[in-house]
């Protein structure tokens, strides 16, 4: 019996060690920082239309339909016909996530600061105000998991997308 427990002992050290490939990157789902490589991170800037590349949070306020383009600004849409919102206007925020509006005025970050707009004439939105340093800098994502980890050299961190990671060493 202690012939066949040293076998199978013997049998499984080679499995393991032969199904352990050191030289085999492991890709994983995690999220990798999306640095700004602008000087000025604090530009706001109004265009009529832009296209809509990753859309975040979605706010409907009046008969206004408001998306986050994740990093970028935020699109404003006339929704008056649900089955067909018509662009009215684009709020270019670089690091832009999250917002918010309330009596004709949208309350967005930029960064580390935030930028209230008045939207009372959404086509043509105007700067009211900025508020500086009030939002901590974003080191990690949002969400738990692996995470490519920041170098400081790339710019500033405006946001994180969801990507195929080969062995990360940061984690959340």
């Amino acid at each position: 019996m202690k012939k066949t427990t040293m076998i199978l002992l013997a049998l499984a050290s080679v499995t393991i060690l032969a199904s352990c490939d050191k030289h085999e990157d492991k890709e994983v789902d995690g999220w990798k920082p999306i640095y700004s490589t602008e000087t000025n991170t604090q530009d706001v800037t109004f265009k009529q239309s832009e296209p809509l590349e990753n859309p975040g949070r979605i706010y409907t306020y009046d008969n206004l339909l408001l998306v986050n383009d994740e990093a970028k600004g935020i699109h404003i849409y006339d929704n008056s016909n649900v089955t067909n919102p018509t662009e009215l206007s684009f709020i270019e925020i670089p690091g832009n996530m999250d917002f918010s509006v309330s009596n004709g005025r949208l309350y967005a970050d930029n960064i580390t600061d935030m930028v209230v707009i008045n939207i009372s004439n959404p086509s043509a939105p105007e700067y009211v105000n900025r508020i500086e340093s009030i939002f901590p800098v974003q080191q990690f994502p949002d969400e738990f998991g692996p995470f490519e980890c920041v170098d400081a050299s790339k710019g500033s961190v405006v946001g994180w997308e969801r990507t195929k990671l080969i062995e990360p060493k940061c984690f959340r």
